[in-house]
């Protein structure tokens, strides 16, 4: 008997019993269905994760500290420009404005709360290190650093919250008493959202002192690295050349950068989705032993015809075979359809969870996905599915091969 033969021979034993295969693939449909439904949410969050801290800035390194002097900091922006040029992009400081004096955020008759809205300093790359993208006129220009230019380059809940549908720029705003002419608009991150990163200011570094006087305390830097293979290497040349610049008792500086804390991330999901299909994967179990409860069933009610077969000279890997088919068939027809209703489960409940983590306002937004399952699940999924129905039809097709043809026949 060829393979093709015991096939239809296995479906159509399928077949005459729609109601009970149908109740033995549950066990499989649901199994798989969860699996897929759990672990692509979770890849889909991953994604997610991965997009926002692109939006962030790809390549970034961030150096904060605090307790060396301003020539010491100097000296860290001489050996940027020098000895990593070749593993540096760009660079530029950020450092807080802090309104001491309360005079606030002005345009005309309308005031922004200076207690949520970011006012940075910076320089011409800042807008490249930080990955912010002008939407109308342009960043701020070394020669406005240069000259100490009363300019600004605003975010999007800043336009919104000043000048609506109307051109902000070459218009004027009143920072802290001054003047200041917008030249340029940052695209919005967080949906120009109030009270998010999208509600900032950037000035040129070089009014710092002007604006707060003589400050020696904390520094911000950003540094947009030439690639990701130079990241780690030049966050340890940074260490340490400033650790032989400022006293460690009464000082800290550091460097980091967001891709370490993505790849934290990742394997903390990576992990998570482990541990959710094989809770998931739980339920396959119970479908295989579902596969061979009814297998036996089948073997105990076709006693008859196994005897039929062997007498006129079935061989027992024949047995074997259509049993072991007929598990099969049971199992994938199970993963078939448990793939299908996975997947939209994964993309209604994947994309349920992408709403809700979007409405958080302290990562950035990103375009919207729909979340499916990877072609390497599925697939896993279908195998694992058909090899599972093998391994628990194995004792059932074993146990009909075994059955003597005299005592088969004898069977009513």
């Amino acid at each position: 008997m060829n393979w093709m033969q015991t096939l239809r021979m296995s479906i159509k034993s399928i077949a005459n019993n729609k109601v009970r295969s149908i109740l033995t693939m549950l066990g499989i449909i649901i199994g798989v269905a969860s699996v897929i439904a759990i672990v692509a949410s979770i890849q889909g969050t991953s994604k997610l994760q991965r997009l926002q801290f692109e939006a962030m800035g790809t390549n970034q390194i961030q150096i904060y500290g605090y307790g060396p002097k301003n020539a010491d900091w100097k000296a860290l922006e001489t050996y940027m420009d020098t000895d990593l040029a070749s593993d540096i992009k760009a660079w530029s400081p950020q450092s807080q404005y802090y309104d001491w004096q309360n005079k606030g955020i002005k345009y005309r008759s309308k005031t922004l709360d200076v207690n949520n809205t970011q006012i940075y300093f910076g320089n011409e790359d800042y807008g490249v290190c930080t990955n912010n993208v002008i939407t109308a006129g342009r960043d701020i220009s070394e020669n406005d650093c240069r000259n100490s230019a009363k300019v600004c380059v605003i975010g999007e809940t800043v336009r919104k919250a000043f000048f609506g549908a109307m051109s902000p720029l070459d218009q004027s705003i009143r920072i802290g008493g001054m003047s200041f002419k917008v030249v340029g608009v940052y695209k919005g991150k967080y949906g120009g959202k109030l009270n998010s990163q999208d509600q900032m200011i950037v000035l040129p570094y070089t009014l710092q002192q002007r604006m707060m006087g003589n400050v020696n305390g904390s520094k911000q830097y950003f540094v947009q690295a030439s690639s990701k293979d130079v990241i780690d290497p030049t966050i340890e040349k940074i260490k340490e050349f400033m650790s032989t610049r400022y006293d460690a008792n009464q000082g800290y500086v550091d460097a980091y950068s967001n891709s370490q804390w993505q790849e934290q991330s990742e394997q903390s999901t990576n992990l998570l989705a482990l541990l959710g299909g094989g809770v998931a994967g739980i339920s396959l179990l119970v479908g295989g032993i579902g596969i061979m409860n009814i297998m036996l069933v089948s073997v105990t009610e076709r006693t008859r015809e196994i005897g039929i077969r062997m007498a006129i000279g079935a061989r027992k890997r024949d047995i074997i075979g259509q049993f072991l088919i007929e598990a099969a068939v049971v199992s994938c027809c199970g993963g078939i359809v448990g793939i299908i209703l996975g997947c939209f489960l994964s993309a209604i409940l994947g994309n349920l969870l992408l709403a809700q983590q979007m409405q958080g306002g302290w990562m950035p937004q990103v375009e919207q996905f729909t979340v499916l399952p990877s072609l390497g699940l599925v697939i896993g999924a279908f195998l694992f599915s058909a090899l599972l129905g093998i391994i628990f039809g194995l004792y059932p097709a074993n146990k009909a091969s075994n059955l003597q043809p005299v005592d088969a026949l004898r069977t009513q």
